[in-house]
């Protein structure tokens, strides 16, 4: 019995090196020109998304800033006793202020007696017991909106006056001072996180 050798067919040839090389230098060509394509499309959205969550923090801030720094301001604003106001020597007002019978003092942080709702915050550090928002927001005339996905809150906390830098990571004062620190921080549905401070003394 003889065995004869079949010549084989050129459709039964694997591929050369100079065919895949040829491959991956035409597939690195087309990836090149794909990749950004498709960031585009799913990065697309993000700027919107910035800016509803800074419209969500300023919105929120500049209510809080146009109350009154305490509970015990007067009416068009006026200093009141704190921790740092009763020992500045070089304004005498102050001290003869808080050396008088009765004088006001600054209150605790949070909402005061009464204030069940942000409707009737009046003052700066009340904001520090309102309610994280996800996803539902209020106005301050409490109107709800929403927008899904996104987080808000606020925090209110006596800090020195001195302190450097001021910003969302500045500690707490062990006391009553002159300055608030107010943080609102918007956290976004891709996970970014926007901080707005500001910080408000008591003048």
């Amino acid at each position: 019995m003889s065995l004869t050798r079949r010549p084989l067919s050129a459709a039964s040839h694997g591929f050369t090196l100079i065919e895949l090389v040829l491959t991956i230098v035409i597939l690195g060509a087309v990836s090149l020109i794909l990749i950004p394509f498709v960031n585009s499309i799913v990065h697309g959205p993000d700027p919107m998304v910035r800016q509803r969550a800074v419209a969500l923090g300023q919105a929120l801030m500049d209510e809080i800033m146009a109350k009154r720094w305490d509970e015990n301001t007067p009416v068009g604003g006026g200093p009141i006793c704190s921790g740092e106001s009763s020992s500045k020597a070089t304004r005498p007002s102050l001290v003869d202020n808080c050396g008088a019978p009765g004088a006001r003092t600054a209150s605790a942080i949070g909402a005061d007696a009464g204030e069940t709702d942000r409707t009737l915050y009046d003052d700066v550090d009340d904001y520090n017991a309102m309610a994280e928002e996800v996803d539902t927001f209020h106005d301050q005339r409490g109107t709800a909106f929403s927008l899904p996905g996104y987080r808000r809150k606020a925090t209110v906390r006596y800090i020195a006056s001195s302190a450097n830098p001021i910003d969302q990571n500045t500690p707490a004062a062990p006391g009553t001072t002159d300055t608030k620190l107010v943080v609102v921080t918007v956290t976004s549905p891709t996970g970014e996180i926007f901080y707005f401070v500001a910080a408000v003394t008591n003048i």
